[in-house]
């Protein structure tokens, strides 16, 4: 009996009539890609509708990848269907962020499980909850944050800064232009080792959240070499004034 992969879909790119090249983040090997034939066939058992950005999946794989070549995927299934997400214009377009915010940040090709089960709780979280979501975006960067190595340090003190590039609240304005403003600080700091039940209690306006959200962007910017900043970003920030 064949072993089965999970993972999660990054990216698809067409390759040839009926093929695709899939960039996707597995709970076992990291980030890999690979060859999937046949997606447009009548019969084929890897469906298009698979391998959109975000959708987790079980399949087997074919071979191994490699740097000279493709592994390749069969007999795929979805792993977790989303049932409110597809039908919410606030929550597609918060997914649509996750999917260019992983994309630009997860490179490493080994297992990292504690990172697959953090990004698969969380969206499973997003979709299931009906109300007070609207500061999930900045949960989860910053979460994501700790996984890359480089979480905020928790030494904040009434009046201070927040220093990007140090990772930490200092109590003179920085001698750069990358740090947060105090009452930005304050409100990171209230963010914080915060579980994702208690998003909801940290009360803040559509122009706190899309400040503070671009505050932690340029963070992640600072601190990922291959992060070049996003553009869904902006997208979101409209949908959740």
């Amino acid at each position: 009996m064949e072993d089965k992969i999970q993972g999660f879909v990054l990216q698809s790119i067409r390759y040839g009539d009926s093929s695709l090249i899939v960039r996707i983040y597995t709970r076992d090997g990291g980030l890999q890609s690979y060859m999937v034939k046949g997606v447009r066939g009548k019969t084929s058992r890897n469906r298009i509708a698979f391998f959109q950005p975000m959708t987790f999946l079980r399949f087997v794989q074919s071979g191994k990848p490699s740097r000279s070549g493709l592994a390749f995927m069969k007999d795929s299934e979805v792993l977790y269907a989303y049932q409110s997400i597809p039908n919410e214009m606030n929550k597609s377009a918060i997914l649509m962020y996750l999917s260019e915010l992983l994309s630009h940040t997860l490179t490493q090709q080994e297992r990292n499980e504690g990172l697959y089960q953090f990004v698969f709780q969380s969206v499973v979280w997003l979709d299931l909850v009906e109300t007070g979501y609207a500061n999930f975006p900045l949960y989860f960067t910053l979460e994501l944050s700790r996984f890359l190595g480089f979480y905020p340090q928790s030494n904040y003190h009434e009046h201070a800064f927040f220093d990007m590039m140090e990772g930490q609240f200092v109590m003179a304005t920085p001698p750069h232009q990358y740090y947060l403003q105090q009452e930005e600080s304050r409100t990171l700091s209230c963010l914080l080792n915060r579980g994702i039940d208690d998003l909801s209690s940290l009360v803040m306006n559509g122009l706190q959240r899309n400040n503070l959200l671009d505050g932690i962007i340029t963070f992640m910017r600072l601190h990922a070499p291959v992060f070049k900043g996003l553009q869904s970003h902006e997208v979101l920030k409209e949908v959740l004034r």
